[in-house]
């Protein structure tokens, strides 16, 4: 398998990044993790209007940009009931539990859709980082990254249920409270894992350079992969954990990951019209050239950069629009479809970014 060096020419270093080191560090990676810590020490000196307010903007802008990804990828042809039958049957059932007062059952699931959702786009946004340099290095770094994926989920919806068992989000729902020693072994062995997957990514990444050489700088490991599994762990340790005595702190979580997911769709958005010779000029066709190479000549073409944001802004804008709009007219039938809309968006979205589905 071929080992890409971090530190090669500048184009290696733009097909392992998603923009490059610098940025993809504060957007989608661990410099979000000081963004988390500092926004819920604002939330606990000043309050949680305005990360309210941000939330609600950015909800809606991550949800147009996955039906945005469906639409510009014509992903009705190729996944047809991924993308049509299944949110269609997602939609009718959510509809038929909220007019039959199923409303606790509606709130438990969107609380554990929630916290799948959240630790797939983790492992999807570290993946593509893992893919960047050929996969997994061995058995044991795919075994202990999953690891340190899905164990800080289940301590925390292990612990957010043994702390606050009753509400999630000021509503009743039904909380899987295995008790206050279950809840404290799961987060010990989540803390143990993540150690034992750093110490290891670390060591590997150190005997690489020893044996190709130090000069070289090759790695195993990307420091996105790292960076991810950091930033989830402190997200979903301050969110559930902070947010079971104050709901406040899980919109900190929430718009972490709207930023992350805007960043990831947008950045492979732009990647797709790069390869497919989008806004190409008359010098330069990105089709006759690997991904790599049409990348470095767009990445300073600010009409291209233009063209494409606003393209890409299009379904973020309808969708934000509709919310606002029906909030305006408050229609009782209306309510289920923000939320339905919601879990059509989970679906898809642990759909349309697989390998499969830029296959298809």
């Amino acid at each position: 398998m071929t080992r890409i060096p971090l530190r090669t020419h500048a184009s290696a270093q733009r097909f392992i990044w998603l923009f490059s080191r610098r940025v993809d560090f504060w957007l989608a990676s661990a410099g979000a993790s000081s963004a988390i810590v500092a926004a819920a020490l604002v939330i606990a000196w000043h309050g949680d209007r305005e990360i309210d307010a941000l939330d609600f903007v950015l909800s809606e802008l991550h949800l147009g940009a996955t039906y945005g990804a469906v639409v510009r990828r014509r992903l009705w042809r190729s996944l047809p009931g991924d993308v049509l039958v299944v949110p269609l049957v997602i939609m009718a059932v959510t509809y038929a539990l909220s007019m039959s007062d199923q409303e606790v059952l509606l709130t438990s699931i969107a609380m554990y859709a929630a916290i799948w959702h959240r630790g797939r786009q983790s492992l999807g946004v570290a993946r593509f980082y893992q893919r960047s340099l050929g996969g997994p290095a061995s058995p044991v770094h795919d075994r202990l990254f999953q690891g340190a994926v899905y164990l800080p989920m289940m301590a925390a919806l292990l612990s957010y249920a043994h702390l606050a068992p009753l509400e999630y989000e000021g509503q009743p729902y039904f909380a899987v409270n295995l008790g206050a020693d279950v809840a404290v072994v799961a987060v010990i062995a989540a803390a143990s894992w993540l150690i034992a997957y750093f110490a290891w990514a670390l060591w590997r990444n150190h005997a690489e350079r020893l044996i190709t050489g130090a000069r070289n700088n090759a790695i195993r490991v990307h420091p996105g992969e790292r960076w991810v599994v950091l930033a989830h762990a402190v997200a979903f340790g301050s969110g559930y954990v902070l947010g079971a005595s104050n709901a406040s702190f899980l919109l900190v979580l929430a718009v972490y990951h709207e930023v992350q997911y805007l960043y990831f769709a947008y950045a492979m958005s732009r990647r797709s019209a790069i390869v497919s010779g989008a806004c190409t000029s008359a010098t330069d066709d990105p089709i006759r050239h690997s991904y790599s190479t049409a990348l470095s000549a767009r990445e300073d073409d600010v009409r291209f950069e233009l063209k494409h944001a606003a393209s890409f802004l299009v379904w973020p804008v309808i969708s934000f629009g509709g919310a606002v709009v029906g909030g305006w007219f408050a229609l009782e039938w209306l309510a289920p479809l923000g939320l339905g809309g919601l879990f059509c968006h989970y679906w898809l979205d642990g759909r349309i970014w697989t390998r499969k589905s830029f296959q298809s």
